[in-house]
């Protein structure tokens, strides 16, 4: 704000010794101004990006919905344990022929009333085989169940979101390289064509060059297509358009475990699929005790009071008030209740197994990211090493060139070849920052990773507050 109030007292003070009826000026002053107001770029690091994911993409409001339910799907169990209250009431007119109709009435043995009734019962649960604590214990593990893939979708959506965020870095960085070096390409080519066109050089060269040039088209094209499909990732996961400039993603290798063995001990025991799964098969255990639970009897404290108000002739004004305990036992002689128990048992055996099985592609997936960590790290070293020797080979022709110990093709094949190893190493750069990343995504610890400062970081702000 101060920097554009301060743009603009400036451009005001120019205008004052500037002639008033000169219109190409007072355009260009608007422009001046307008670009001045522009000039604020929106810049972005990586974790602007996860958070934008995190907040509003729709994956994680539906988990945050399903939490929800789980939640009253719990409240609704434990009510069992509360008294349950149940009141009726009745109005209208009724015909009796009964006992006391018959001993009143001398005429008909028969007769009509208008009918006032109304009850109250509550009754309190007592003893049911130990079914409603099991209907609670599922449900509060489902519920837990529930945050633990909450957990799960988040680290899901920042893993894509670091992805996405990456591969634009990559592709613009690589598409800027590529424009500096096609610009040099043409170049080259204007200068062989030259030496053609003048007898110092022959056509086969030019042809190479020009090869050179489609190649490298060719590969503009195909970082063209990835920056778009990276952009489309992007808003996709963020819910936001690329911002105008974007930091350099900072490492995450101080935040891995060194070892391997460490690192899928740690993801059996803390990944959030592995919680959820674990959560899920003990509240199916739950549901196999609440079913044996249904073969015991009900047995129920219950209150209540009747009255009802009718005429003399067909029964008269009645109060019915009750204390006491009642044992209700209901058994399907079909088989009904073993089989929901067998099921359950059956339900309970398929998320054991579905929680092995996921316990087995975590540790897989913790493999794999640590195999594409150290092949990656690997692979950057030896194109590092290649990228010298390259810009030494380069160096080497130029010198030659000087000396005309070899010809303008061959310098413009050591470049190009220059610039590919560059490409590459770029490549490989961000491969290995990636795969940083991979490694704590694939042990559920991400979300914790991206709030973390490495210790040299930590140690630069405390000396920058001194």
């Amino acid at each position: 704000f101060y920097k554009d109030l301060f743009f603009i007292f400036w451009v005001y003070c120019l205008t004052m010794f500037q002639s008033k009826s000169s219109i190409l000026f007072k355009l260009l002053l608007s422009a001046a101004v307008l670009g001045g107001f522009q000039g604020n770029a929106y810049a972005q690091t990586l974790e602007d990006a996860v958070g934008n994911a995190l907040a509003s993409h729709p994956s994680a409001e539906a988990a945050l919905a399903t939490l929800n339910a789980s939640k009253e799907q719990k409240k609704e169990a434990f009510s069992r344990y509360f008294p349950q209250v149940s009141m009726n009431a009745s109005f209208g007119r009724v015909y009796g022929d009964n006992a006391t109709s018959r001993g009143l009435s001398v005429t008909r043995g028969a007769g009509y009333s208008g009918l006032g009734e109304g009850s109250v019962t509550v009754s309190q649960l007592i003893f049911d085989g130990m079914e409603t604590p099991n209907r609670v214990d599922a449900a509060r593990a489902r519920a837990q169940s529930a945050g633990a893939d909450i957990v799960d979708v988040r680290e899901s959506l920042a893993y894509r979101a670091v992805q996405s965020y990456m591969d634009v870095i990559r592709t613009q960085r690589g598409l800027a390289m590529i424009t500096e070096h096609a610009a040099l390409v043409q170049d080259y080519l204007a200068r062989i064509r030259n030496m053609v066109d003048e007898g110092a050089s022959d056509e086969t060269e030019l042809q190479q060059a020009r090869d050179i040039r489609i190649i490298l088209e060719g590969i503009q094209a195909e970082y063209e297509g990835q920056a778009e499909a990276a952009k489309a990732r992007y808003y996709e996961v963020t819910g936001t358009d690329l911002p105008d400039t974007m930091s350099e993603p900072p490492g995450k290798e101080f935040a891995m475990p060194k070892a391997l063995s460490q690192a899928v001990t740690r993801a059996e025991q803390e990944h959030p699929s592995i919680v959820s799964a674990r959560l899920e098969s003990k509240a199916a255990s739950h549901d196999v005790e609440a079913e044996v639970g249904t073969l015991y009897p009900d047995v129920n404290g219950e209150v209540s009071y009747l009255k009802s108000d009718k005429a003399d002739i067909i029964g008269g004004e009645v109060i019915d008030a009750r204390a006491l305990v009642r044992m209700t036992w209901n058994f399907s002689t079909g088989g009904e209740q073993f089989a929901r128990i067998r099921r359950s048992k059956y339900s309970q055996e398929e998320s054991y197994a579905r929680m092995r099985e996921l316990q087995r592609q975590i540790v897989q997936n913790v493999k794999l990211a640590y195999n594409e960590y150290n092949t990656s790290k690997r692979q950057l070293d030896l194109l590092g090493k290649r990228q010298e020797l390259n810009e030494k080979l380069f160096a080497t022709y130029q010198s030659q060139f000087e000396g005309a110990r070899v010809n303008l093709l061959q310098l413009m094949q050591a470049h190009n070849q220059l610039f590919n190893t560059n490409l590459e190493k770029l490549n490989g750069h961000y491969r290995y920052l990636a795969s940083q990343y991979g490694v704590l995504a694939s042990m559920g610890q991400l979300q914790a990773a991206l709030s973390a400062q490495s210790p040299k970081d930590v140690s630069s702000a405390e000396h920058e507050s001194k």
